[in-house]
């Protein structure tokens, strides 16, 4: 089974994400990835056993405490035929606790991407166009809610499935 961790943005900020999608859609052409699909990726794992599953889904709650809040989301461009948004000025707290979060996943026996973190978030696939890379209204996108997916290859496209979860907890409300 192929996983990977992700946030995936909550609904508050699937309205604003959509209105990306089609107005780069109307640049670039491409099929939009449906709202329930829309995630930031923080770690592919690849193709791991039953054993592995449990124990990335261990490293991923362990960590959730120490990710940071939010990503600002504040342009976009493609990848050979996919389009997506990200940071302009990808933040180096989210990057380290990527790069932390990998490293112990390999200590684990897990083979995590190896490449440099990319923060994104793919909203077209199949584009006939290119799209340069500019900017986009920001939008704070909260990181409070990270899954472990499987994804599903099919000929219309890789399909995803939430097989396990952490959401951030609320601090405690003050007597104050």
């Amino acid at each position: 089974m192929r996983v990977f961790l992700a946030c995936l943005p909550p609904r508050d900020c699937l309205a604003s994400l959509q209105d990306w999608q089609r107005q780069l859609r109307r640049l670039g052409g491409g099929r939009p990835l449906p709202a329930r699909q829309l995630h930031l990726t923080l770690a592919f794992l690849g193709e791991v056993t039953p054993l592995q599953l449990q124990l990335a889904a261990d490293c991923a709650e362990r960590a959730m405490a120490s990710l940071p809040a939010s990503v600002r989301l504040d342009s976009c461009g493609s990848w050979h035929d996919v389009g997506w948004c990200g940071p302009v000025h990808p933040p180096p707290a989210l990057r380290a606790w990527v790069e932390n979060l990998k490293r112990e996943l390999r200590a684990a026996g897990i083979a995590a991407d190896a490449r440099p973190y990319r923060p994104h978030l793919t909203l077209l696939r199949r584009l006939a166009r290119p799209l340069p890379q500019q900017a986009l209204p920001p939008l704070i996108l909260p990181l409070d809610d990270v899954a472990l997916l499987a994804s599903e290859l099919r000929a219309d496209g890789a399909r995803h499935y939430r097989l396990d979860g952490w959401r951030r907890s609320a601090a405690p409300a003050s007597d104050a």
